[in-house]
């Protein structure tokens, strides 16, 4: 990766590195220490890449892996949509595949569309994407959170580069919810 790009992922993970400590640079991401307080086994940021026409863009990845005990099959994943077509409705967790262990994975909605805090602070978010799926041999759930802030644009023609900030307060709240659905699957 080019050094700007790495900046700039540096630059935008700056606001984690209060509550998660130094970060060690891994070949494209960055590898947070854990405190014992927080609910993860993982949790690094990473810049995945889009290619589009005479361009790139570095989208930020937010990733974190904790233990659970009982998750869905392998194959399935459960995603936060928003309803409406025009203007962000109210957000709701919902099955991406519907393979077999539906019983669990119900439980699981339930469990996460039902508690309203998780839930208020999902509508307040700015993201592309945010995506759960279990491990069952690890018995490991992976939380993958895509922002919209704390990319990297590069366009060839005209050349432009810069960097799409992360601001504070959407970071604070991105990791809050992270690690309340950490501690909600966690226990579950």
């Amino acid at each position: 990766m080019d050094e700007r790009v790495t900046q700039s992922l540096w630059e935008n993970s700056k606001y984690f590195i209060g509550a998660l400590g130094e970060p060690c640079r891994e070949s494209h991401a960055l590898h947070f220490p854990l405190k014992k307080e927080l609910p993860f086994a993982s949790f690094r940021i990473r810049y995945g890449v889009e290619n589009k026409f005479l361009g790139k863009i570095y989208v930020m990845l937010l990733e974190g892996k904790f233990a659970g005990t009982r998750g869905c099959n392998g194959s399935d994943s459960i995603e936060l949509r928003y309803s409406g077509f025009l203007r962000k409705g109210t957000p709701s967790f919902v099955p991406v595949s519907a393979k077999g262990g539906k019983g669990k994975k119900d439980a699981i909605l339930r469990l996460l569309n039902e508690n309203q805090t998780l839930i208020e602070r999902c509508w307040k978010l700015d993201i592309e994407s945010l995506k759960l799926s279990f491990d069952p041999a690890e018995k490991v759930w992976t939380l993958l959170l895509r922002p919209f802030g704390g990319s990297y644009i590069y366009v060839m023609f005209p050349p432009m580069r810069y960097n799409v900030i992360l601001v504070r307060d959407q970071a604070d709240l991105l990791l809050s919810m992270m690690e309340q659905i950490a501690r909600l699957l966690g226990n579950f």
